[in-house]
């Protein structure tokens, strides 16, 4: 069993008012990504909300997900995704990683994100794509629900990814339970770069047609270009 662990601690000041309840098309962003999951046939979510938890349980409030709080959010995502560790089911064989400023990932991507990682459960599965030129990746974007965006195409542990200036790596990304352990133990500024990075860890990265695993919503000025694709 695969469990997901959606990050919704930060603070969101730049926003005015916290990410998860932002809207992309209809739906607060923490319901978008819980949707998507849904369609993935991903059943165990766990929520890690941070100081507005409050406000965003009385605004969503879902069946099947598990709400817990990092109140600390300040010591940045690392000590969220520990949190969220915490409160996921002991069997879990892995932990998805997903941020709630990343609402416009389509299911399909979730889904083969999902049956690449059922076929290397030893490896971080990180996903990347083609770096948009010149453009926001949300503006090629389509529905979550009319389009197919991701394509498995590239694993890294055959093949080298090509140019590091072509591709980026972002999320959601895949960690096996047998690295759990060691999400615990690197410090928390380094974030989760430091378990990814780890020289005992065995990574594969996937390519996948889904600009949206790299688009970050952060600034007002991101939100105006996200809510004007």
């Amino acid at each position: 069993m695969l469990s997901a662990v959606i990050l919704s601690a930060g603070e969101s000041r730049r926003m005015g008012r916290p990410k998860a309840l932002l809207e992309y098309r209809g739906k607060f962003f923490i319901e978008a990504v819980r949707s998507a999951l849904a369609v993935a046939g991903v059943d165990s979510v766990i929520a890690v909300l941070g100081r507005h938890s409050e406000e965003i349980r009385k605004a969503w409030k879902p069946e099947g997900v598990v709400f817990t709080v990092n109140a600390r959010p300040e010591e940045g995502q690392l000590s969220s995704f520990r949190i969220g560790l915490e409160a996921a089911p002991k069997n879990a064989e892995a932990f998805m990683v997903c941020l709630v400023d990343q609402p416009a990932i389509a299911p399909w991507t979730y889904k083969d994100i999902i049956a690449f990682w059922s076929a290397h459960k030893d490896c971080i599965v990180i996903p990347c794509c083609r770096r948009p030129a010149a453009q926001s990746p949300v503006a090629n974007h389509q529905s979550q629900d009319t389009s197919r965006q991701s394509q498995v195409i590239i694993d890294s542990i055959l093949t080298p990814l090509p140019s590091a200036l072509s591709f980026k790596r972002g999320h959601p990304v895949i960690i096996p339970a047998i690295y759990r352990r060691l999400c615990f133990e690197g410090p928390l500024e380094a974030g989760l770069h430091w378990v990814t990075h780890h020289p005992s860890v065995k990574v594969a990265d996937l390519e996948v047609e889904d600009a949206g695993i790299i688009f970050d919503i952060d600034t007002p000025e991101d939100y105006r270009k996200h809510k004007a694709d």
